[in-house]
């Protein structure tokens, strides 16, 4: 692969796949960019403004005019695509306000400005509109822009150049120093990996398996290299992922002065009371410095990738890396690994390759876009691979099925987990909860493709069973493949709450399993909300991703429960043969096949309404 050339290219392909997906999303109807989640009509808006300026940009405002700090946004059924993070659009007639989604529910979202965007955002506090906004998706290049200053580092760095293309095209031997010490905070898996990254010349790859200590790990590594004098950079796809590594840095050093987030307030939700991690916009080189706020001997700091596309970005100008630690590298695209390795010196990555990839253009004929990084260096460097066998999430009836699936039984439960012998009392089905650990949930109700009603009821019984046997709501966690029936499960299961549980979903997790990567409950509930499979061949792959079931299948500590239709497993191949996709799929639905071949099963046919 000639790396610089397939980046360039990838970037263009995926400024082009932004593009053209959104040129084709603003020329549809309206009715059908409701339909498919991309605009929100006929809202109602209230607004919370600043009692003086938002920041040092902004300039006085004439009148009854105010910036605006805050939109509470009420609708009847949201279905959109919309989740925490994104950036929106709200409008109505000659007001445009480019705004954060904060918090996403089924009723409203709480919108707020950046500290970029709010010099804009301001309005008459007396006089506007209530009702009549809209909501649209917004096209950023920004991403894209700020990889293209990744590209000029390598075309005026051959060193650098010339070292991330021998990586990632298999060549590159490393060499070992003989540090020996081991870890007594870690297992003899998790101590393997932990000498090989710290012994390491060049890089080293770290397998974890769910529940195998991967963060408790990265925060022993990282401490080490903190100690020896090293600058750390600490990266993820996700601001959550870093904030996660972050506070098990954090507890290991315990001195604000060697561990930063770099990141606005939105994106430190996990360290922001965290007293030992120092909370940062930018942190430029030059200010670093000789800083007595920062320690100049050993600091770890955490930010995304794009941090480091300077002078593009601000945030982490002049920096160079001795050490970098890409967790969650399963789901990191190989160009914006490129964008961490090109200002760091040795790289360790830790991820699952049997878990979540990412989000990349299909098709394209690039390298970069054929695998997540973590896939590639599993391919080319199979030697390499420090596997974490002992899972301390996972007793020995939930993890037989994941690691006779995915992980060549390698794996082993810790002796500290706990297999579930509670007996409950349940008003629906006692069968389902009196039963195995892992129980698949089968259904002949064909009523939604990506929406469930039926499987939601199913959900909200579960639920009001687990909290009648005294089960914490903040230990059940639930999931789908798609965001609508995320919302369809939420309404459902808000009937049955308890009237005292004010705010049940700031502690019942509700979420897509792409948003469940890294978190664990004691009770998981899993429903894939697609009775017509088939009805929808180009997105097969995203269904039946034997990595999405993985992630959904080994969240729970005590009890999972997947709730399907039957015609989901019940897959005959020459149904599919005609299909120029089946190819694609097709060791996919055998994985799937296999899973229900393993699982333990109960059928609940619909014949009786109430029975739910």
């Amino acid at each position: 692969m000639d790396i610089l050339k397939e980046f360039q290219a990838a970037i263009e392909i995926e400024f082009a796949k932004n593009l053209q997906e959104f040129e084709e999303q603003k020329k549809l109807p309206l009715d059908e960019k409701v339909a498919k989640g991309v605009t929100m009509t006929n809202l109602k808006v209230e607004f919370d403004f600043y009692n003086g300026l938002p920041n040092q940009y902004c300039y006085s405002l004439s009148g009854s005019q105010g910036y605006i700090s805050s939109a509470k946004i009420l609708c009847d059924n949201n279905i959109s695509k919309f989740k925490e993070g994104s950036s929106v659009i709200l409008s109505n007639g000659a007001h445009h306000f480019e705004m954060d989604i904060e918090e996403d529910s089924t009723e409203n979202f709480i919108l707020k400005p950046s500290d970029f965007n709010v010099k804009h955002c301001y309005i008459d506090t007396n006089n506007y509109p209530n009702n009549n906004w809209e909501i649209n998706a917004v096209n950023s290049d920004i991403s894209t822009k700020l990889l293209l200053y990744t590209g000029e580092i390598l075309k005026n760095k051959e060193t650098t150049l010339r070292k991330i293309d021998d990586f990632l095209n298999g060549i590159t031997k490393n060499h070992f120093q003989d540090y020996s010490q081991k870890n007594g905070y870690l297992n003899d898996s998790q101590n393997s990996a932990y000498l090989k990254a710290i012994n390491a010349s060049d890089f080293c790859l770290i397998q974890g398996p769910p529940g195998t200590g991967k963060t408790e790990t990265i925060g022993n590594i990282a401490k080490h290299l903190i100690d020896c004098g090293l600058k750390v950079f600490i990266t993820a796809p996700t601001h959550t992922a870093i904030n996660n590594c972050l506070k098990a840095v954090a507890l290991k050093v315990k001195d604000s002065s060697k561990v930063i987030k770099i990141g606005e307030k939105a994106s430190n939700k996990e360290v922001q009371e965290n007293q030992y991690v120092s909370k940062k916009s930018r942190v430029t080189y030059s200010s670093y410095l000789n800083n007595s706020s920062y320690s100049q001997k050993g600091i770890a700091i955490g930010s995304t990738a794009y941090s480091l596309c300077y002078p593009g970005s601000k945030k982490l100008d002049g920096w160079e890396f001795d050490v970098c630690i890409i967790d969650e590298a399963s789901q990191l695209s190989i160009p914006l690994s490129i964008a961490a390795m090109s200002r760091t010196g040795k790289y360790i990555f830790v991820g699952d390759h049997k878990q979540l990839d990412p989000i990349i253009p299909k098709g394209s004929n690039n390298e970069m876009f054929a695998e997540s990084i973590f896939s590639r260096l599993a391919r080319i460097y199979p030697n390499e691979i420090n596997l974490l066998n002992t899972s301390y999430r996972l007793n020995n009836s939930l993890i037989k099925i994941p690691n006779t699936l995915f992980y060549e039984n390698l794996l082993q439960s810790a002796s500290s987990t706990l297999e579930d012998n509670s007996q409950y009392i349940c008003n629906y089905q006692s069968e389902i909860l009196n039963s195995d650990a892992h129980k698949l949930i089968l259904h002949n109700v064909f009523d939604g493709n990506h929406r469930s009603q039926h499987e939601s009821k199913m959900v909200a019984g579960l639920v009001s069973d687990l909290l009648q046997n005294g089960v914490n709501i903040k230990d059940i966690g639930i999931m789908s493949p798609y965001r609508a029936q995320v919302r369809e499960i939420k309404k459902e299961v808000k009937k049955v709450l308890p009237r005292s549980i004010i705010n049940p979903f700031e502690t019942l997790l509700v979420d897509t399993v792409d948003s469940m990567q890294g978190q664990e409950r004691n009770y998981i509930i899993y429903s894939l909300a697609n009775s017509h499979p088939l009805e929808s061949m180009r997105r097969l792959d995203f269904f039946y991703s034997p990595n999405r079931l993985n992630v959904a299948i080994t969240r729970a500590i005590k009890k999972c429960f997947v709730i399907a239709n039957k015609k989901v497993f019940d897959i005959i191949d020459d149904e599919l043969k005609v299909h120029k996709e089946y190819q694609d799929i097709k060791d996919n639905l055998d994985v799937f096949k296999r899973y229900y071949s393993l699982s333990s099963k109960a059928e609940i046919n619909q014949t009786v309404e109430a029975e739910w």
